[in-house]
């Protein structure tokens, strides 16, 4: 059996897919008007958004010996809460809060001492540690982007 990635590598490999999924939607996802179910790009950067941040302060709260973070509903629930609060914002002022999401994730990655913490608590009771997260992140940003890709022709 292999070594886990290192959180080096989580992160890069996380920064990677970031870097080109903001590529896109500072290009062609800006203009879209593309949907995977009702979420169109603008929706997407604000599950983002959320879901970036609730990693951080999950990895924060591990660090302090804090309390598991709980995201306190169903992803549905949570995209919907997430669109509400920002669709006042424009698309520029969602990238720049993105941007600086990523930033504070990569700051507690960099100053987590061990990432096989559990750090994060879904609705359905399911606990992932910070070196899951970044894991499922990074798959979830570039299939989001692959879909929104795909749906714009």
């Amino acid at each position: 059996m292999s070594a886990p990635p290192s959180k080096d590598a989580l992160l890069a490999d996380l920064d990677r897919v970031v870097q080109d999924a903001l590529a896109w939607f500072e290009g062609p996802g800006r203009a879209t008007g593309a949907r995977v179910d009702r979420w169109q790009a603008r929706d997407v950067l604000m599950h983002f958004l959320y879901f970036h941040d609730a990693t951080a302060w999950g990895i924060e709260s591990a660090v302090l010996g804090g309390p598991v973070w709980p995201v306190a509903g169903d992803s549905d629930t949570v995209n919907e809460v997430c669109r509400r609060l920002h669709e006042h914002e424009t698309f520029d002022e969602l990238l720049q809060a993105v941007r600086q999401a990523h930033a504070r994730l990569a700051h507690a990655v960099r100053r987590a001492p061990d990432l096989d913490r559990p750090c994060l608590r879904r609705a359905s009771g399911e606990v992932l540690t910070g070196r899951q997260r970044l894991e499922l992140l990074a798959r979830h940003w570039a299939e989001h982007v692959r879909e929104l890709r795909g749906a714009a022709g």
